[in-house]
């Protein structure tokens, strides 16, 4: 069994690439401290867009060869499931805008202690 000619090309044409990239200091090197980079604070509105479950029946597919049976199963199983995984969903979501809330009103109770302070 004989490899492919192009693929090759290809690992040439990688490999000078990355060459080209690392002589241009186009890589970043890897982070050797273990402090915590800086993170911007996540609003209140994403989280709460985030807080809500809502999967994508669209999204189940297969992406083998001949997939189209694979996938007719798997939506078969989600259909069959619709109602074990609604109430999984509502339960998930329902934690979620709680805990959501929770941190606002911790947030809020911080802000005013600062503020007495």
């Amino acid at each position: 069994m004989s490899a492919d000619p192009g693929l090759g090309d290809a690992v040439r044409r990688a490999r000078e690439e990355a060459e080209r990239r690392l002589a241009a200091d186009g890589y970043v090197e890897a982070r050797t401290d273990l402090a915590p980079s800086p993170v911007e604070p996540l609003s209140r509105e994403r989280m709460l867009e985030w807080a809500l479950i809502e999967p994508d029946p669209d999204l189940v597919y297969s992406t083998r060869k001949l997939g189209a049976p694979v996938t007719f199963v798997k939506r078969m199983l989600m259909r069959g499931l619709r109602q074990y995984h609604g109430q999984l969903v509502a339960q998930q979501t329902r934690f979620n805008i709680h805990t959501v809330a929770l941190l606002s009103q911790l947030e809020e109770r911080i802000e005013k202690l600062e503020q007495e302070r």
